[in-house]
């Protein structure tokens, strides 16, 4: 039992945002924060991993990455590309020359777990183990994705995720990590280029995360596609569950990257516009 000054000396980093990796959702107040959980949750193919991949890698946090959705030449490749600019499809054809060797390097602070089913045991066991190994707790704990984690007991459904969630929650205040968990929407948001709400995730767990996005993608009138990013629950900031507000970010997963858009367009691209 702590009063109040005792409380916020304790959390130490409680609270504390990542370093901002897209100015543009800076801006519309999403951070992703220390000791909190967070979702992100789009349909298959949309970029959520990629996006979360991103994330890890851009804050320049140390952390667990729990891959159980990407094998290790899928993850290990979008790195690269992320972090060269190289195509996806060339890394991927000279990854085992070594090559690549000192880009993989600099991410060692990043450790991942491939396994391809997940128990909240097992995610406890590497938890305490990366403890263990480096003297503290992960700064960012990824898990990729919600459905491959087995739930405890006979619960399904609702309440298997939120069992689960209830855990992450409590794994987060304990590590004091930002918690990332990626999730579905439900299948009749499949395939659609609008922002999905809050209503639209896979049985409805929203009540414990702070901040839920979705992604969806959205046809770009220069080419390619925009990857959208709506923004459904903010307990700390802007929102809207019906998916109003949202943030258009670059994206060319050719080459891994999802960035911030540039303001304005040059001439070049205006006679495109106008022919």
């Amino acid at each position: 039992m702590f009063h109040l000054q005792q409380a916020l000396k304790s959390a130490r980093n409680a609270g504390e945002p990542l370093k901002d990796v897209w100015k543009s959702l800076a801006d519309e107040t999403v951070r992703f924060r220390r000791s909190q959980l967070h979702m992100i949750a789009s349909a298959p193919g949309v970029g959520k991993s990629a996006f979360a991949l991103k994330l890890a890698i851009g804050s320049g946090a140390s952390g667990i990455y729990f891959s159980a959705d990407s094998d290790e030449i899928t993850q290990a490749s979008r790195a690269v590309s992320m972090l060269t600019g190289v195509p996806l499809l060339e890394v991927q054809k000279e990854l085992r020359t070594g090559k690549y060797n000192d880009t993989l390097r600099e991410l060692s602070r990043l450790r991942f777990v491939f396994d391809a089913t997940l128990t909240l045991d097992t995610i406890e066991e590497v938890v305490f183990a990366y403890a263990d190994l480096w003297g503290k707790w992960p700064e960012i704990i990824v898990i990729d994705n919600l459905m491959n984690i087995s739930p405890d007991g006979e619960s399904e459904g609702y309440q298997a995720d939120e069992n689960i969630l209830s855990y992450l929650h409590e794994l987060a205040r304990i590590t004091q990590a930002c918690v990332i968990v990626l999730h579905h929407v439900t299948g009749n948001y499949e395939g659609s280029t609008d922002p999905v709400p809050l209503s639209g995730l896979r049985n409805k767990v929203s009540k414990l995360p702070v901040l839920v996005l979705t992604l969806y993608r959205e046809e770009n009138p220069l080419g390619g596609e925009d990857l959208g990013v709506a923004i459904v629950k903010n307990r700390f900031g802007k929102a809207s569950a019906s998916g109003n507000l949202t943030v258009k970010l670059a994206c060319n997963l050719d080459v891994m990257d999802i960035s911030d858009k540039q303001e304005g367009i040059d001439q070049g691209e205006w006679e495109g516009i106008k022919s």
